[in-house]
């Protein structure tokens, strides 16, 4: 086994025995010793680390075929997803079973919105991954409607089931979901204004005309989920993701929050972004 130290942690060359989901992997995936979260996986590039989180998805879903997952949306996501339906049917893994949840939306927009996040999951998971219908529980967030009620329907639904996976890229802030910098470590799923930051990303930067408050899951809501992927696939939030795992945890970075429920996290990152975050 392959050592290599950096100033905080040991990165292990991890064998195909150790648990390494099947394929590719002996003498591609490294694993980082962390204090408090299970695992930090590094591969050497974005596919490999969206493959790799692929990976860990249908290993969920092998051990459990109707496992309730909690979905995100975005670019980093879309990489997982990309490789998911790939293995997926070249494993013939069925989602068929799968109970799909929504993890955020902007509010109010139509499901038929360019940047309605309803949109692109059944866009890009629901319909490519074959997952029922009536197994997949939207976020209601439409024009007219009592965004706080709608958020609160969606934690009374949440409540009712045990969460096996939640796959969280980290956002702009460290925001884990839309929760913003501020957002109090035991917050249930809730309408909240967006950050300055990340309305100027989507309306500026991306150009999107989507609005500036959005229905996210709560903190507290994501962290009793059974199992959390906390990816990282874009250098421009790697400072963010050093802050979150190695920084004080508060509400000053919300994803900090997930080391205090550390032994069920798992981290998965590219070599270019653990050469930052962990010197």
């Amino acid at each position: 086994m392959t050592t290599i130290e950096f100033e905080r942690v040991a990165i292990r060359s991890l064998p195909l025995s150790e648990g390494v989901p099947l394929g590719f992997w002996e003498g591609r995936v490294q694993e980082v010793d962390h204090p408090e979260l299970k695992n930090i996986y590094v591969l050497p590039d974005r596919t490999e680390a969206a493959r790799f989180a692929a990976e860990k998805i249908l290993e969920v879903i092998r051990e459990k075929p109707d496992a309730a997952i909690s979905f995100p949306t975005g670019k980093q996501a879309l990489s997982v997803y990309t490789e998911l339906g790939k293995l997926a049917k070249d494993r013939g893994v069925s989602f068929s079973n799968v109970t799909a949840f929504h993890l955020d939306e902007y509010f109010p927009i139509n499901p038929d919105h360019p940047d309605s996040f309803r949109k692109y999951l059944r866009e890009n998971v629901w319909g490519p991954l074959g997952i029922k219908p009536e197994n997949v529980h939207e976020i209601q967030a439409d024009p007219g409607s009592d965004g706080n009620a709608v958020a609160s329907a969606y934690e009374a639904l949440l409540a009712t089931h045990d969460i096996d996976l939640v796959l969280h890229p980290i956002g702009c802030g460290g925001h884990m979901g839309f929760n913003e910098k501020g957002t109090p470590q035991d917050s249930l799923t809730h309408l909240a204004p967006l950050a300055p930051e990340t309305v100027y990303r989507d309306q500026v930067e991306r150009g999107q005309t989507s609005p500036d408050h959005a229905i996210t899951q709560g903190i507290s809501t994501i962290l009793r989920a059974k199992k959390i992927l906390f990816i990282d696939l874009d250098p421009n939030y790697q400072n963010d993701v050093k802050e979150a795992l190695f920084g004080p945890i508060g509400d000053h970075n919300p994803s900090s929050f997930l080391r205090t429920a550390g032994e069920k996290v798992e981290a998965i990152m590219t070599k270019e972004i653990a050469a930052h975050v962990l010197a």
